[in-house]
Parts: structure tokens; C-alpha cells; sequence
């Protein structure tokens, strides 16, 4: 089964790895952030080689998004970003592929890094 771990955070200013724009993760000394990246390589490494790892990609500065909507008089409109109503925005998602819902719990769990949180959705595949 297909999953999305979405990967939101709050970096000041936008970059990435994001951790390394949070105060969060600025708090933490060399060496922590030295090995929290580590494992983060090593993760991507182990996904990839056991075919867990779909795709991913790092997204732009939410605020150079736009947003599209259709009017009730059914006219389209573009806004200019952000969007989001918290301080937190998308940052970057990962597409997996796990055996069950358990092991993409897993997966996600390891995705997660001070300053940001992790969403974890399955892929949806009708009806379900």
C-alpha cells in the first residue's frame, strides 16, 4: 500500500533542510545535529534499497505559492501565498510503499526532526 509522508515545518527564513532554519533544531549542539542528519541519510538508504522509497521532493517558499478557486459565479481567481493559518507549512513529502499500515507508522515515526512534524496519509485507491 502507498503512503504520504508529508513533512511540515517553519523555518525563518525558507530553506532547507528546513531543520536547519528552525530555532528548534538550532538548539540542539553540533553533534546531534550531525547525527540527526546521519540517520536521516541512512533512512532515505534503507528505504530506497529495500524498494520502500517511491519518490519525494523538497517544496519551494510557501510564500511563492499561489492558490486557485473558482467563485460561486463560477469565475477563477489567483491568490498569492502563503496559505496555511498556522506557522507551520508543507515543506517536503516522501512517497512510500509499505506492506501494512504498521510499517509505514514506522517509517513516518523516523521522519520525525525537531521543528517540524510528520503527516502520514495513505494514497487513496476508491473506496476505501
Amino acid at each position: 500500500m502507498k503512503y504520504m509522508v508529508l513533512l511540515y515545518s517553519h523555518p525563518e527564513p525558507w530553506g532547507h533542510p528546513v531543520e536547519e532554519f528552525t530555532p528548534e533544531f538550532s538548539n540542539l549542539s553540533a553533534d546531534e545535529r550531525k547525527k540527526h542528519f546521519e540517520a536521516f541519510e541512512a533512512l532515505l538508504g534503507r528505504l530506497h534499497e529495500n524498494g520502500e522509497l517511491v519518490g519525494g521532493e523538497a517544496l519551494g517558499d510557501p510564500a511563492k505559492a499561489s492558490l486557485y478557486e473558482v467563485g460561486s459565479d463560477g469565475s477563477k481567481k489567483k491568490s498569492e501565498g502563503p496559505y496555511s493559518s498556522t506557522k507551520d507549512h508543507l515543506a517536503g513529502f516522501f512517497l512510500i510503499e509499505a506492506k501494512d499500515q504498521a510499517r509505514a507508522d514506522e517509517i513516518a515515526e523516523e521522519f520525525a526532526a525537531p521543528g517540524q512534524s510528520v503527516e502520514l496519509r495513505p494514497i487513496w485507491t476508491g473506496g476505501e
